[in-house]
């Protein structure tokens, strides 16, 4: 029986990537109606790749994306509890945490998503009555990225975010949005983890007064939007979205770093959730066409990201950012993200009061 804990899986995943390890299989969908629900996802590629899914699939789906990030969202979900107007969710591990805490999601099965059987058990997210509430799709990741055509000086370590040749030209991530591994990356650079940020705050006062922060990013969409526009220079995103950017732009990846210089990659995975009280075995047809071999590399190959389903194929374009066994040792980092969902708040208006005044 394999021993395997989440964050060992979540490297593996990464490893088999970058091996090419997972044989592709093909399919074909039977053709009938078709039932529609409403679902919701990110936006850029993330709902590009969904809506090509949905062209193929046996539902319709009726996409609309977040109006900001997913914690905001979550928020306004458990305001309006149980009237949502969704049946379909897309989400990552901070996201399903949530969902599993608040007690939304329809149960997972196999029965109910017969391609589950291809994903790992340790990708799966369950609430305190042992019930699956994700459906994972993907593995994604977290890099620091800057564009060299752009910005003055070669970047080799966290510390020059500092220097005062780069006014205006840092794109931060605040607690709210992507469960503050902006901050993270800061408190692991000065010896504090996720259990110990005060490092990170005080990294973080520190880069707000220098007056180097030029955006505040709430969304993938408002970092490569600031990015491309030569609005800032230098950011921590999610690969599947810096990647896209024209290679004019000279984009280089702060990866594969001694860990002396603070650059670290983040993992995690990405899914859809069923949510309670809408149209569930409808959702559950739509989860399982997704899940499916062929259509699951469709979707990685339009995202950029690693195949939840082992069977899938993992496509080219996600070789620049997959590691090996001891590439994730030395460079990657699986943060604990129950810990970080249950301090979401207190951060968030931590921030408010100790970084905001200082922009």
């Amino acid at each position: 029986m394999s021993t395997l804990s989440r964050r060992e899986l979540l490297k593996s995943a990464a490893i088999a990537a970058a091996a090419g390890a997972y044989p592709g299989l093909t399919g074909s969908t039977p053709a009938h109606a078709k039932e529609m629900i409403n679902g919701i996802g990110w936006g850029g590629d993330a709902v590009k790749g969904l809506r090509a899914i949905t062209e193929q699939a046996p539902v319709g789906v009726s996409w609309q994306t977040f109006p900001g990030s997913t914690a905001t969202f979550l928020a306004k979900i458990k305001a309006s509890w149980p009237d949502t107007g969704l049946d379909i969710m897309q989400g990552w591990d901070p996201t399903f945490l949530t969902i599993a805490k608040e007690g939304w999601a329809e149960p997972v099965t196999v029965e109910k998503v017969p391609h589950l059987a291809n994903v790992s058990p340790k990708l799966l997210i369950k609430d305190s009555a042992g019930n699956v509430v994700n459906v994972p799709t993907n593995l994604a990741g977290y890099v620091w990225a800057y564009r060299e055509d752009i910005t003055p000086f070669k970047i080799t370590k966290l510390d020059d975010l500092l220097d005062p040749r780069l006014k205006a030209k840092v794109l931060a991530i605040p607690p709210s949005s992507g469960s503050n591994l902006f901050m993270l990356t800061l408190a692991l650079h000065r010896g504090g983890n996720e259990r110990n940020m005060e490092p990170g705050w005080a990294f973080m006062k520190e880069l707000a007064r220098s007056g180097n922060i030029g955006r505040v990013a709430y969304t993938d969409i408002d970092v490569t939007n600031s990015i491309s526009s030569g609005e800032t220079s230098i950011c921590m995103a999610v690969f599947n979205s810096i990647n896209k950017l024209p290679s004019s732009m000279q984009i280089r990846y702060l990866t594969k770093l001694d860990k002396s210089t603070g650059f670290v990659t983040f993992f995690w995975s990405e899914g859809l959730c069923i949510l309670k009280r809408g149209k569930t075995d409808v959702a559950f047809k739509f989860a399982d066409f997704m899940l499916s071999p062929e259509q699951n590399r469709k979707y990685c190959d339009v995202l950029t990201g690693i195949p939840a389903n082992t069977r899938a194929t993992a496509p080219d374009s996600v070789k620049p950012f997959s590691f090996t066994n001891d590439e994730m040792d030395k460079y990657a980092y699986i943060p604990d993200f129950g810990y970080i969902n249950d301090k979401t708040d207190e951060w968030t208006k931590r921030w408010e009061t100790e970084i905001q005044p200082l922009l």
